[in-house]
């Protein structure tokens, strides 16, 4: 390929890809046409995405093309020196892949013919987020214009993935202040304390994308907690033992939201066997409140380690305290009752 051709070929990708970041709805769009695209421009045989994901910072495979099955699942390539140097942000050439002593999986890499490789950092704001990889399966010498380009591209990646995450967070919080009226509405409506908690722990699984969620209320006169609703857990994990003395209900107990990213592990928690054979990972707690004092705990998990965000938060607590106050008039109303009784 002539150098003007070369060069004008970069160019309309690099222009593709940057209308493509403020017109795509799905982020996978964008990186398919750099995976697709980048062989044909640059004269190599394949090239390849992988991000970390949230919960264990392991590479995921999110696009490739030119490559096969076999060698895409070859195992994970998160110690190959070239893959964590480039998650440093250093853009890494190997010219020789079978030779290379730096090469994990060598049988794989002959297998699939491949000679050399092109390894960038993919990066948000300064941290790196995942490697973009182009590879040959002849020898190639990578110019600087080829490295600039692809590292170029790697940025490209990041302000896609930056402005993925800004849009979903947009439509979570809309989400969730359209959550919160719906619910607010609904148990105020009622005086009927089982309705009003069995609304809570069935809608926030769906709105959060969780395994389940319980309500839990201080007794009156012992200040102990009760389990009053739940979803999505067996009776035997239920039936596991009380809460009264974890880490996490103290904190709780002073007003204080709690996350818990392993409950198999964390020593906020002390049910770690249970946790782990109900299949659960992290937990979302907060205080349900009524005048600023605590009359129960909200738990929200999941099945997957999951980094509650901001809006996660303070959604939970934003029900939470809605709950608290439809809660507390339905045991003042239900209290009223018997007294007139």
């Amino acid at each position: 390929m002539e150098l003007a051709t070369c060069k004008a070929s970069y160019f309309d990708l690099f222009i593709d890809v940057t209308k493509k970041i403020t017109t795509a709805e799905n982020i996978d769009d964008i990186f398919k046409l750099i995976t697709q695209t980048l062989p044909e421009i640059m004269d190599v045989d394949g090239s390849s995405i992988r991000l970390l994901n949230d919960a264990d910072k392991k590479l995921v495979l999110r696009s490739a093309s030119g490559l096969s099955e076999a060698y895409l699942n070859r195992g994970p390539i998160d110690h190959e020196e070239p893959v964590f140097k480039a998650l440093e942000g250093t853009p890494i050439v190997i010219e020789d892949a079978a030779n290379d002593p730096r090469i994990q999986y060598k049988e794989s890499i002959v297998q699939e013919g491949i000679q050399s490789i092109l390894v960038v950092p993919i990066s948000i704001r300064g941290k790196n987020v995942g490697i973009l990889r182009v590879l040959c399966k002849k020898p190639h010498h990578f110019n600087p214009d080829e490295i600039n380009f692809v590292a170029a591209l790697g940025e490209q990646c990041g302000i896609a993935i930056e402005n993925a995450r800004i849009f979903a967070d947009q439509q979570t919080q809309l989400d969730y202040f359209e959550t919160i009226h719906a619910i607010s509405k609904k148990i105020n409506t009622t005086y009927e304390l089982d309705k009003i908690l069995d609304l809570i722990v069935t809608r926030l699984p769906e709105v959060m994308n969780l395994k389940a969620a319980t309500i839990r209320l201080m007794e009156e006169n012992k200040g102990d907690l009760e389990l009053k609703a739940a979803y999505g857990l067996s009776q035997t994990y239920l039936e596991r033992g009380p809460l009264d003395k974890e880490l996490a209900t103290y904190y709780l107990k002073q007003g204080e939201p709690v996350v818990i990213l392993d409950a198999k592990t964390d020593l906020h928690t002390i049910y770690h066997k249970e946790a782990e054979l109900e299949g659960i990972s992290s937990i979302l707690a907060v205080p349900v409140t009524f005048n600023e004092e605590v009359i129960g705990i909200l738990r929200l998990l999941t099945e997957e380690v999951r980094q509650f965000s901001h809006a996660d938060i303070n959604f939970a607590l934003a029900i939470a305290e809605q709950s608290g106050i439809a809660i507390q008039r339905a045991i003042d109303y239900n209290r009223l009752k018997q007294t007139c009784k």
